[in-house]
């Protein structure tokens, strides 16, 4: 009897890559199908939630303007369809009007109407989206009520030895500064001309000895050990080196701001040349705001060191102290030096200030 010989049925590569191939492509006609059957309710649910998320960013940006004009919680009213918002007598109606209609525009926002009366005391805005009315806005001025701000002074210190970009883009800030320049040297004279032909205020910053023996005297130094007659001297000497000097504030002077035997004559200089006096505060006890006082000659005292650690946040949290100790006594006064990061940190953060009410003004005018 002859053996039957049983043969496997095998499969070639060939067929193998044909099979994966048709699997391939069932399952993505599976898939097209049900993304045609659910394309519309995901489109709609998708579009609904940009939209929800886009009137909300809208509704947030009204409180994030007016926040930034000092404008408080409890002079904002209505609901969420009409807002009615107190304008303080001391901000300007068009400011937070013009802030608002372009950050809705910038929010993919609808301007669907905006007026004011004839008086100008109110202004109306009516924002859309998606061609629907959103919310309204009336601003309304009220001279009954002010924000809480005060006036601040910054002074750079420390100018004359160089005439870079950087002193100029300080002499350029969008608020005024007051310039302190050393006396005798290269670039002094033009930096103090610079300033006041930009009407800027310049101070003198006149050299006085320091607490710490490692400092090199120059001619102008004051120095404890000196005779009345030199001190005199100096001073009239320094005075005539910036010319254009309204005011002085002490360079260094730990030790001569608390000498009473050299800040007599030195104030009486300054009384003659009647030019105010600015107290840097190098030493805690310093006298020399106390002898000025004594003297007849407007005066007041520096109330922080805006970058005397030379990190960016701690200059930012600086200038922003102003602020609050503007708020609390009506004004402050901020030293800082002629550095990159300062001039950086200040033409970022004083028209933020300077948004919220407060007013930077010239040194000299804290002395009144």
């Amino acid at each position: 009897m002859r053996e039957i010989k049983k043969t496997e049925a095998t499969i070639t590569p060939g067929k193998q890559n044909l099979f994966w191939l048709l699997l391939i492509c069932f399952l993505l006609l599976g898939s097209l199908r049900l993304l045609i059957y659910w394309a519309p309710d995901l489109l709609k649910r998708t579009t609904e939630a940009d939209l929800a998320e886009q009137r909300e960013a809208l509704q947030f940006s009204l409180y994030e303007v007016l926040f930034e004009f000092g404008i408080r919680v409890d002079w904002i009213s209505g609901d969420n369809t009409h807002k009615k918002v107190r304008i303080p007598q001391d901000l300007s109606l068009h400011e937070p009007y013009s802030a608002l209609v372009s950050r809705f525009i910038e929010q993919g926002g609808m301007l669907l109407r905006a007026e004011s009366n004839p008086n100008g005391n109110r202004k109306r805005i009516e924002v859309g989206l998606a061609g629907e009315s959103l919310f309204r806005i009336t601003l309304q001025k009220d001279n009954s009520i002010s924000r809480i701000s005060g006036k601040i002074a910054i002074v750079i210190d420390d100018f004359g030895n160089a005439f870079k970009t950087s002193t100029r883009n300080f002499l350029a800030l969008e608020q005024p500064i007051s310039v302190s320049v050393l006396p005798g040297l290269e670039f002094s004279q033009k930096v103090s001309e610079a300033a006041s032909e930009r009407g800027l205020e310049v101070l003198l910053h006149l050299p006085m000895e320091p607490a710490n023996e490692k400092f090199r005297a120059d001619d102008y130094m004051l120095l404890t050990e000196m005779s009345e007659t030199e001190i005199r001297q100096r001073v009239r000497s320094a005075l005539k080196a910036v010319p254009t000097a309204s005011g002085v504030n002490n360079h260094m002077g730990s030790l001569a701001t608390i000498h009473q035997p050299l800040l007599q004559p030195m104030m009486q200089e300054l009384k003659k040349a009647e030019v105010f006096f600015l107290d840097s505060m190098t030493h805690p006890e310093s006298q020399a705001h106390i002898v000025a006082r004594q003297t007849k000659i407007p005066t007041v005292i520096n109330n922080t060191f805006l970058d005397s650690i030379k990190e960016e946040p701690f200059i930012r949290k600086q200038v922003h102290l102003l602020g609050e100790m503007a708020s609390r006594n009506g004004h402050a006064v901020g030293i800082g030096h002629p550095r990159e990061m300062t001039l950086k940190v200040l033409k970022e953060e004083m028209p933020k200030l300077a948004k919220l009410g407060y007013k930077f003004v010239a040194v000299s005018e804290l002395t009144k």
